[in-house]
């Protein structure tokens, strides 16, 4: 059967998918591996929180930076290939880190990592837009996005096991990664369809955006969302008098929500509409951060909150990337997820500093008055794009 799975032309498509899911698992458990790694030897060799954090921003900065020129990359140089070689790049650039235990170079070495892992999610999300059927697209998306999040959280058990002194832990992020070079390269089946040289330019990416702008938006709305929630929560679990053991046991809600809410989701997309999914997520996204602050001396009622609270807004990234595979042809495809991806990566530099300022300004409660805000800004423009869509149906 696994020989059959391995040559069968019946089986292209299914080779294909499990290329693309696989390096959605692989960058997640790398990603829940690498990111700790990083900031716990940063620790160790400065004693600065602020390097610490800087580093974690050249992450962000080089996916901002190279987000509008990677899709022309895949008009110029074959996708599997391109792909490939990211994943061996990322393997390689790991294995400086404890090579070179130089903080100057750590922050060159976070960039072109950051840079490599920009290709791999760009390409990955692309080819998978691509290889689903409309209309299951979002359900599709979904079990992408569960994988992804799951190798997240392997990730996480895995510094655990290993710790984060030595070579060991680089070592096996650097695996994590090489892992996916031959699959990718060998597991032949449909390809990613690249766009063309002028669809896949810089402007081309904003012409692109206009095309599903609520979608593109959404993923400024995930990456502003999650990554307060992840960066700010243990500051508010702190300050409203949780011990140190239930801030852990609240961020593992949080994760498990995400875990767990976005195969359902996607059905529900799938089967009631992708932008009316979109418009029901964010009103619950203004109203469970208003929830939580009405449940904060009520003890475990935070716990299901949370867990609604982080599947909900991670949905932001399943259903926003359906509505761009529906609304953009298969050559515009790496255009608008290079999009997303600038809006998400723009939303992850923007969302958590405002939080912060607004914990300061109401402590502790502002961090989630600004969430509720920021998905009330984005409301009504899910609600037009609902109300459009009911119309063109009918």
């Amino acid at each position: 059967m696994v020989m059959n799975f391995l040559i069968s032309e019946s089986h292209a498509r299914a080779r294909s998918l499990f290329v693309t899911i696989m390096c959605g698992g692989l960058a997640g458990c790398g990603f829940g591996l690498l990111m700790p790694l990083i900031s716990l030897n940063l620790e160790d060799m400065t004693g600065s929180g602020a390097v610490a954090g800087a580093n974690a921003a050249a992450a962000a900065l080089a996916m901002i930076l190279s987000t509008p020129f990677i899709p022309g990359l895949f008009a110029r140089i074959t996708p599997r290939i391109l792909l490939s070689g990211s994943l061996a790049l990322i393997a390689a650039g790991i294995l400086i880190f404890p090579a070179v235990r130089d903080v100057g170079v750590w922050f060159a070495a976070r960039f072109v990592v950051g840079i490599a892992v920009t290709i791999v999610f760009i390409a990955s999300e692309t080819w998978i837009n691509q290889l689903a059927k409309p209309e299951r697209r979002a359900s599709l998306l979904a079990v992408y996005a569960t994988v992804l999040s799951a190798g997240f959280g392997s990730g996480g058990l895995l510094l655990a096991v290993l710790g984060s002194e030595g070579w060991a832990p680089w070592i096996a992020a650097a695996a994590i990664y090489a892992a996916g070079v031959m699959p990718v390269l060998f597991l032949r089946g449909p390809g990613l369809v690249p766009p063309s040289k002028d669809e896949g330019s810089p402007l081309a990416i904003l012409t692109t955006a206009r095309l599903a702008p609520a979608a593109i938006l959404a993923g400024f709305l995930f990456g502003a969302l999650e990554n307060s929630f992840f960066a700010l929560m243990p500051v508010y679990g702190e300050r409203i008098g949780m011990t140190t053991v239930l801030i852990g046991l609240l961020m593992t809600a949080g994760a498990l929500g995400a875990l767990c809410l976005q195969i359902p989701i996607g059905n529900f997309a799938d089967r009631a509409g992708r932008m009316r999914a979109l418009a029901l997520i964010t009103v619950a996204a203004v109203i469970v951060p208003l929830a939580i602050i009405a449940s904060s001396g009520i003890g475990f009622a935070l716990f299901p909150l949370i867990f609604l609270y982080i599947g909900l807004a991670s949905a932001y990234y399943t259903v926003g990337l359906s509505v761009i595979g529906e609304r953009v042809s298969a050559g515009r495809l790496a255009a608008a997820n290079a999009a997303f991806i600038f809006a998400y990566g723009s939303g992850s530099l923007i969302g958590p500093p405002l939080g912060g300022l607004a914990m300061d300004w109401l402590d502790p409660h502002g961090f989630l008055l600004a969430l509720s805000l920021i998905a009330a800004i984005y409301l009504p423009m899910a609600l037009k794009s609902w109300r459009r869509q009911a119309h063109q149906r009918h």
